[in-house]
Order: structure tokens, then sequence, then C-alpha cells
């Protein structure tokens, strides 16, 4: 719709304030497009330990603010040279509660990597996966409060992810059983039918699943 000052000097105060409020909501996906992509930067262990501005919110009383420290801190690799790992974020779906207080959003991310986890020759590897999850208003500004990467396929160059899915980097080494749950619950298998999920947050998101902990929305 395009306004004219005739328009707007004939609207009523509700409708002025309707109108601050859905542009407040429009900035704030803008606020969280920003803060998911300073985070994507620091997803390679070549950052850990840097000093660097928090993304995370530490205040919410779901979080459990010593573990994400430490897991920051664990080193998984022996040696930085020919480690990259640049996974640029894709296609956000964003809804913002009514409230501009939280918001529900899945990103895809196409990955290019180089792998060496000791001191060999590294690997070059390719990955697709989506990062669902939750921001939140904390000290005004939008924070994550949870999200991680989830993988679809993870695979060295030139096998391919229907020979080859590799598991994520962690020390120590997850099981196949862990690495699943974790990071690869959405990931291709070559005996099963995969599903279409994480889903996207719908309109309705906040209405039918209130609680911004609750999963169960990734499930369509």
């Amino acid at each position: 719709m395009y306004w004219t000052m005739e328009k707007i000097d004939v609207l009523t105060e509700e409708e002025l304030s309707e109108i601050e409020r859905r542009t407040e909501r429009l900035m704030s996906i803008w606020k969280i497009q920003n803060l998911r992509g300073n985070a994507a930067i620091f997803h390679d262990d070549q950052h850990i330990g840097e000093q660097r501005r928090e993304l995370n919110a530490l205040k919410h009383p779901s979080v459990d603010v010593e573990g994400l420290m430490a897991f920051r801190q664990k080193a998984v690799v022996d040696s930085l040279t020919g480690n990259m790992l640049v996974h640029p974020l894709t296609t956000p779906v964003i809804e913002v509660d009514e409230n501009n207080r939280r918001a529900r959003s899945v990103w895809w991310s196409m990955g290019v990597e180089g792998l060496s986890k000791h001191r060999e020759e590294p690997v070059a590897i390719v990955s697709l996966g989506m990062v669902p999850g939750v921001e939140i208003v904390e000290d005004g500004a939008w924070k994550i409060l949870w999200g991680v990467w989830q993988r679809t396929t993870k695979n060295e160059y030139h096998a391919g992810w229907v020979k080859s899915m590799i598991p994520t980097n962690t020390r120590p080494e997850l099981t196949p059983e862990e690495d699943r749950a974790g990071f690869g619950r959405y990931a291709y298998q070559e005996n099963e039918v995969r599903q279409a999920i994480p889903q996207p947050p719908k309109k309705d998101t906040w209405e039918k699943y209130p609680d911004e902990m609750d999963k169960t929305w990734l499930e369509g």
C-alpha cells in the first residue's frame, strides 16, 4: 500500500499504533537476521577463546551458562592449519510474537569445509543443514535462546552423501547414536525416507506453542 501524507493525517491513534507495532516487528526480523549472521561467523573452532560480543541469552532460566562456556573452550582439533568452516545462512523463515519479545526461526545453510582433526592432510567437505531455533529480547537486545546446526548431509567432496556421511567433529568423538540425537537428527539416511523436518515456524506458531522451550513445532 502506498502511503501519502493525506492518508496518514486521517489515521486514528489506534491505526497509527498498529502501524508502529508492525514496523517494530519488521525491524526485529532484520535484527534477528543480523544476530544469526554474526553467530555464524563464530561457527568454527578458530574463534574459541577470542573476545567477542555475547550473542546468546544468558539470563533465561533454561540456559546452562556454565555448560555453554565450557563447550566453547573445548578444543576439537590439534591444529588449525587447513581447517575451514564457511556456513552462510540463507532463506530464513522468522515469526515474531505479538509482543515483539520472542521469535522462532529456521535457516538453511550450505557449507564448505576443510577438516583436519590432528595433523593429517585436510579433507574437503560439503555439507547441507538447517539451523532451527528461538530468539528472545534480553536487556533490550535480541539474543539467541537456543538453536544449533542440524545436519542434513555432510560428506567428503568426491564421495557424495550417499556413500559418505561424516559425523560432527567433537572431542571425545560421539557415538553414532549421540551424533544423530545431537546434530544429525534430521540427517539423510540411505535406508530411510527422510522427513521434511525441521519445519519452518508457521504464522500461528506462538498461539499453538506458547512455550519458547517447546520444540514440537519443528515436527510440523
